[in-house]
């Protein structure tokens, strides 16, 4: 899952930079005053904040899906477990009640050792049980944690794509305020020649 917040990032980031690239390369083969520059500038900066903004959205609902999905799978193997479980739960009672109708056929000097025999048969019942609760709880847990990683990690993409579109924004800004005083030096030097 961290391959494909990667991959994404790295998109989010190479549209960033292409699009400044593009701005730049569009205001040196096609001068403008330097208000005109700075709106245009803006303009652009404004949309690949949007555009990094609906990015990290689009990222945020895969890893929700992504998150969705294990917790469905965690989710299912648990109701595994739990059926499983009744399942040697059932048997197990099955198989105590037949030695209690096994012993309780039998002579009367044998029912103490029947009766040790059912008390055996609940106590692993009540393992088996609890053993069963206690893997379906891991599971759980483990589901959970992994949904608490996805949330971090979506936190952490967000807050980067955050951060990537306000340096691009500020070095859009200083380019446009460096092309801006460019072109007035430009023009002072025509004025004065």
């Amino acid at each position: 899952m961290a391959k494909d917040n990667g991959s994404g990032g790295g998109f989010l980031a190479g549209l960033v930079i292409g699009g400044a690239i593009g701005a730049a390369l569009a205001l040196l083969y096609a001068p403008q005053r330097g208000d005109d520059t700075r709106d245009f500038l803006k303009q652009k900066s404004d949309e690949y904040t949007d555009l990094a903004k609906t990015k990290a959205s689009d990222l945020t609902e895969t890893a929700k899906a992504k998150a969705d999905e294990v917790s469905e799978k965690v989710s299912a193997a648990a109701d595994s477990l739990k059926a499983k479980s009744a399942e040697v739960s059932d048997t197990v009672k099955a198989k105590a009640e037949q030695v209690t109708d096994t012993v309780k056929s039998t002579a009367t000097d044998l029912s103490h050792k029947a009766s040790d025999a059912v008390h055996t048969a609940k106590d692993k019942a009540a393992d088996a049980l609890q053993s069963a609760k206690d893997s379906a709880q891991n599971l759980v847990t483990k589901g959970k944690d992994a949904v608490n990683d996805q949330k971090e990690i979506i936190e952490e993409a967000i807050d980067a794509g955050k951060q990537a579109a306000s340096d691009k924004k500020q070095e859009l800004t200083e380019a446009g305020d460096a092309a801006a005083a460019q072109a007035e030096g430009s023009s002072v030097d025509t004025v004065a020649g």
